[in-house]
């Protein structure tokens, strides 16, 4: 019976697709410095009206908790855009860091931020 279960468990977990807000935080966490260590809060899908070949287009945008020079730092915000294909699978760009301008200048950050995660 044991056996029976593992197997079944198995073949569940390899069916398994992540919800857009799961496979963001993915995206994310592969990101960091520490991606075993990724705490994440306030993440949100912000659907955008923006018409492309797939159905659904949005951004994921919430907090990390992130590491600065091997020591822990504070919650920095990301963005990732993510679109659902016509098989229903999602594709997710590079995330877009708040990390004190090394990406991005903060005020481009902001900016992208009120368009794509504000309410």
């Amino acid at each position: 019976m044991v056996l029976f279960a593992f197997v079944l468990g198995m073949s569940v977990n390899l069916n398994f697709k992540p919800s857009v807000i799961d496979g963001a935080k993915l995206a994310v966490s592969n990101f960091m410095y520490l991606p075993q260590a990724s705490e994440f809060r306030e993440v949100k899908l912000y659907v955008s009206r923006t018409k492309t070949i797939h159905k659904e287009v949005g951004n994921v945008c919430g907090e990390v908790y992130a590491f600065k020079n091997d020591v822990p730092y504070k919650y920095k915000r990301f963005i990732v855009q993510a679109a659902k294909d016509n098989k229903g699978n999602y594709i997710y760009s590079f995330p877009l860091f708040d990390f004190e301008g090394e990406m991005i200048s903060e005020e481009e950050f902001q900016k992208i931020w009120e368009q794509h995660c504000a309410e």
